[in-house]
């Protein structure tokens, strides 16, 4: 596998930097590097799906949210902040990430969150999860990201969601058949700019 953000542990010259970004009216500091995704800006992607969620998810209360390849974290630290009386899960399998989101966990006081160094393809929870998000790697193509589409399914809870975004010239169409076919059931949330948001919900067998 070249080396790229889904890399497990990538090679590239560290090129380390801190940045800020505004989500959900709250400011966060985010520490990036070089082999991780969207290293210089919190990404337009991520931005929608932490917003569509956030629009159609008013309260949650001891329940837990699951990421999976959520980099160095800022979907599982905005939604952890701001959902404080839920459990965050991140699920990460690029080493450099996964110790930038520790950092960032630290440098935004947010104790209600845990990262996890495994791969989202194959992350089974011990716990089931009431909601599953992901902006997934397309570059690790389409195999990998419909795996992490059939982990989130198998990590809820029944009535549990699935949330995704992904471009439509980048495969939203062929995801939102493959939500359908899995799930039963697929909406769209939101389309923003190319991105779609898509829901599934599981269903009772």
């Amino acid at each position: 596998m070249s080396d790229h953000y889904y890399t497990n542990n990538p090679n590239s010259t560290h090129d380390e930097q801190q940045i800020t970004a505004n989500i959900l009216n709250k400011t966060f500091i985010f520490n990036t590097d070089s082999g991780v995704f969207s290293k210089d800006a919190v990404d337009f992607g991520s931005r929608v799906l932490i917003e569509t969620f956030a629009e159609y998810v008013k309260t949650i209360e001891n329940e837990r949210i699951l990421e999976l390849g959520s980099g160095y974290g800022p979907i599982t630290l905005s939604l952890a902040k701001h959902y404080p009386k839920a459990q965050a899960i991140g699920v990460e399998i690029n080493e450099r990430a996964y110790h930038l989101a520790e950092q960032n966990k630290l440098a935004n006081h947010i104790e209600n969150v845990e990262f996890i160094l495994e791969d989202g393809t194959t992350y089974q929870t011990n716990e089931p999860v009431h909601y599953c998000l992901t902006n997934p790697p397309i570059r690790a193509g389409k195999k990998t990201i419909q795996a992490m589409v059939k982990t989130g399914y198998e990590a809820l809870h029944e009535s549990g969601e699935i949330w995704v975004v992904i471009q439509k010239k980048q495969g939203a169409p062929s995801m939102q058949k493959y939500m359908e076919e899995l799930f039963g059931n697929v909406e769209r949330m939101n389309r923003d700019k190319g991105y779609w948001i898509l829901r599934s919900i599981k269903q009772n067998n």
